[in-house]
């Protein structure tokens, strides 16, 4: 069997089990619960005793409880939600449930009779859709639903009642199976007989062949050619078995009876399916570079639009409403704040850092206005990006004589520019120029060399020249405010770095001691690696202990983090072995699609940061600064929830969840204007970009803008608010964060789509807050900010419009007006008390500025 999804593991006395999955495999089995199986896509073979069917889309059946089963593919991919029930559960109420025997199949009826199975179809959807969103008392409502399930099957379906003598029986005969499948099973290899089996299982041959063909619904040898078949299908996709190898690791007495069998079961020769369905990249070239994954697919490799789509489809013939209409309207919070206290003193440490995809698109006319902009209404510190010495900045030369020659004419104009806007480069030394590298291997469309030098003095050499004219066009003073982050990414191997991670250590080790031979104030450090909370995980401590084992000088440790599981880090180290990547360069992008991204639960910022705090007080005698280089909703620059307003409650929630945990959280990145894949082509394509390739703001852009207004001392802070004072003014921002619902985090898209966003979220009501400020005194201008998926979301409005693609100066124009958050001001004179009411809807912020004035 393919990928299971789990949607919910059993918990002690809740009553079922629920997975979607993709049938791959012959597999036999039987359980104690009551399955329903429905089919949403494709078709699937199923056997239950001695009845065989094909089931296709919208076909449904229940398997009763103990009743042995197996199912294997067609042709075509499918997709199967199971829903199991455990009998007990209705023990008090019905206990004669469990000793029935349902006669349930949908796909022996007609079109026209299908009424009693939508009611069930429509049950299995409810339960699959609370168990995704987990609404407060979801368990109470499946409950209820699967009482109602199982009164509909009672009073709508026919059924026999089992005897308690022979349910005992039937036990000791599942009993007697499962001896006899683990006995084929650990023997599989070698020629079993029914004589051997017999004689294992102390049984007459002519008992155990009627008794398997009884109580299996197939022959001792149909059985045993099944699973053979089975493990021969599985061993043809590695290519480095032949099929005469797999022809005998699967059992079969000679190639020729595998064969037969094999052609007479699928239609085709072994060699010719290993052909069409073995799990292998090709690189292909069309207009562009692609690249194409053929596999055996599981659940999580086929396209699953339509099938979600046919699920959700399910929820409305019963009431003919939309599946959040059961939802409470509003959840009430109340915020009591005294504007006299003291308060915490407060830095608003993300300004620190905000960052760009490679140096040379900062050389670009639109990309300095975007900056411009940010800069003005915002105003970050320093700026992190990629490539400074890539080939395409032009900086390493060789003359006709091998003289290296330098230039810096782009460097200079882009580090220029970050003077004109105020802002500082929090330089990552990287890639490798073309004229140094080691090998061929390359990331991004733009061809980043990922390789070692070939020597570390034609690197070390680089970076000290670097230092050095930098310096000389800046001063030391300035360039010792600067930081200088080795590498990008080297737990990546083969990704982002060529050698292991030992290789690094002593590559930063010299890079380092370039950099302190010029001048020891010079801000210094690593990794820069996506660090993760796992057993398994020593990256980040090893690297430490080398640091300060060595004596290596460590100014500051950078780390990226993503709420995506790395734990396809090795995935896509394979993929891009296995297919070259490096000579045959394909997107980022292209790679990130191969991979299913199974999301981290939304505490996972503040897990890393806790975690990696932890490490650097655990294995370092002294506190380096901790920088944040790299940090987004989501890895993917494709991912279409990067243009929502869940975005900017993201920001928000992780931004204020985290005060006093990294000295800075740099957003990846501040516009959609970036290669790492080639250009986004709508223009709003899920770019990781606070600002859209055509300068249009996002909400993520105004979650800081919001964040921005915030005073310097902390008054009040709480789940989904602070209140924040400077002087005599006040600042009130509170927010409605909601996160991925289970689907998605367990890897399912198929409910995202370019014009429908926000099903993929976990479900909340709107939220109502009751204000209390004391302490104001006098006169007030209240200035409101509504951010939301009505005010300042640009990709809502997009879509109202029609979501035009290449659009026109006066559209542009329209939607510039639509994206910004409401803004209402009113002036109050007031007594020493401010009360108000804040209505936020999910994915919304809300900021309340109190501003003193003099009438």
């Amino acid at each position: 069997m393919g990928h299971k999804y789990e949607i919910v593991k059993r918990q002690e006395g809740f009553p079922i089990k629920a997975f979607i999955h993709s049938i791959n495999r012959f597999e036999m089995h039987w359980h104690n619960e009551i399955e329903i199986l429905l089919v949403l896509q494709g078709s699937v073979n199923i056997r239950v005793g001695n009845d065989r069917f094909l089931l296709s889309e919208n076909d449904l059946i229940l398997i009763n409880r103990n009743e042995i089963h197996n199912t294997s593919k067609t042709e075509e991919d499918n997709i199967i939600l199971a829903l199991q029930i455990n009998p007990e559960y209705y023990s008090s109420h019905y206990p004669q449930i469990g000793k029935m025997v349902f006669q349930c199949k949908s796909f022996l009826h007609g079109d026209d009779k299908q009424e009693r199975f939508d009611i069930i179809r429509h049950y299995l959807a409810q339960i699959v859709w609370e168990l995704s969103k987990k609404r407060e008392g979801y368990q109470l409502t499946i409950g209820s639903i699967i009482y109602l399930l199982a009164a509909h099957l009672v009073d709508n379906f026919d059924y026999t009642l089992i005897e308690s003598e022979k349910i005992a029986s039937m036990s000791k005969d599942i009993d007697r199976i499962q001896g006899i499948i683990n006995y084929i099973n650990e023997n599989l290899e070698r020629k079993v007989s029914l004589k051997e089996l017999s004689d294992n299982q102390n049984l007459s041959v002519y008992y155990l062949s009627h008794f398997i063909k009884k109580n299996m619904g197939m022959t001792f040898q149909e059985y045993l050619n099944n699973i053979r078949l089975d493990k021969a299908v599985n061993l043809l996709s590695m290519p480095d078995k032949t099929i005469t190898e797999i022809s005998y690791e699967s059992g079969f007495s000679s190639t020729k009876s595998f064969n037969k069998l094999f052609k007479n079961t699928y239609g085709c020769t072994p060699t010719d399916y290993r052909k069409k369905y073995e799990d292998k990249i090709n690189i292909t070239k069309n207009s562009g570079e692609e690249l194409e994954r053929i596999k055996s697919k599981t659940y999580l490799d086929v396209d699953r639009s339509a099938a979600f789509k046919k699920l959700l489809s399910y929820l409305k013939p019963l009431d003919n409403k939309t599946p959040d209409n059961n939802m409470p309207s509003v959840s009430s919070e109340v915020i009591f704040a005294d504007a006299s206290s003291q308060g915490e003193k407060y830095k608003s440490y993300w300004k620190k850092l905000t960052t760009f995809s490679r140096a040379s698109e900062g050389l670009r006319q639109s990309w300095q206005n975007q900056l411009k902009e940010l800069q003005a209404y915002i105003g970050f510190e320093y700026i992190r990006f990629h490539g400074v010495f890539s080939d395409d900045m032009m900086v390493y030369n060789i003359d006709e004589e091998g003289n290296v020659i330098y230039n810096w004419s782009y460097v200079d104009e882009l580090f220029d520019f970050f003077k004109k806007v105020n802002i500082k480069p929090f330089v990552e030394l990287s890639f490798m120029p073309s004229e140094i590298k080691s090998s061929d291997e390359v990331m991004f469309w733009w061809r980043a060399n990922v390789s070692q030098p070939r020597d570390i003095k034609l690197w070390t050499n680089l970076v000290k020249e670097f230092i050095k004219h930098c310096i000389n066009r800046y001063g030391l003073k300035e360039v010792e405010t600067w930081y200088f982050e080795v590498w990008n990414e080297p737990d990546l191997e083969y990704v982002f770095w060529i050698g292991g991670k030992e290789s690094y250590f002593q590559f930063y080790k010299e890079t380092v001691l370039a950099i302190k031979s010029i001048s020891p104030n010079l801000k210094v450090g690593g990794p820069s690696i996506t660090h993760q909370i796992t057993m398994d995980s020593t990256w980040l401590e090893d690297y430490l202990i080398y640091c300060d084992t060595n004596k290596i000088p460590l100014d500051f440790v950078s780390l990226h983090i993503y709420p995506e599981s790395f734990s396809s880090k090795e995935q896509v180290q394979d993929i891009m072995i296995e297919a070259n990547l490096g000579k045959n360069p394909v997107e980022l992008m292209t790679v990130w699609q191969l991979l299913t991204r199974i999301y981290y639960d939304k505490h996972h910022t503040y897990d890393i940061l806790t975690s990696a705090n932890d490490r650097i007080n655990k294995f370092l005698p002294y506190r380096p600064e901790l920088h944040i280089t790299e940090w987004n909703a989501s890895s993917y620059c494709r991912n279409l929830i990067n243009d929502t307003c869940f975005v900017s409650t993201f920001i928000i929630s992780n931004v204020l969840k985290n005060i006093g945990k990294a000295d800075s959280i740099g957003f990846w990145t501040f516009t959609d204007i970036m290669e790492e894949s080639k250009a986004g082509i709508s223009a709003f394509h899920g770019g990781f970009g606070l600002i859209n390739k055509n300068g249009l703001k996002k909400p993520s852009y105004f979650a800081y803008y919001l964040l921005s207004k915030l005073g310097d001392r902390i008054i009040e802070q709480g789940e989904e608010h602070i209140v924040t004072k400077k002087g005599e003014d006040i600042q009130v921002l509170a927010y409605n964060y909601a996160y991925f619902d289970d689907l998605f985090l367990n890897g399912d898209t198929s409910a995202l789509s370019n014009t429908e966003r926000y099903l993929v979220f976990e479900d909340k009501p709107s939220k109502e807050i009751e204000l209390n400020i004391n302490g104001p005194l006098g006169y007030y201008k209240i200035i409101r900010y509504q951010l939301n998926r009505e005010h300042g979301s640009v990709v809502d409005a997009w879509i109202s419009m029609g979501a035009p693609e290449n659009m026109t100066e006066e559209e542009l124009k329209y939607l510039q007006g639509k994206a910004y958050p409401k803004i209402t001001v009113q002036y109050l004179e007031l007594d020493g008390k401010y009360k108000d009411k804040l209505h936020i809807p999910v994915h919304g912020a809300e900021l309340i500025v109190l501003e003193k004035r003099v009438k």
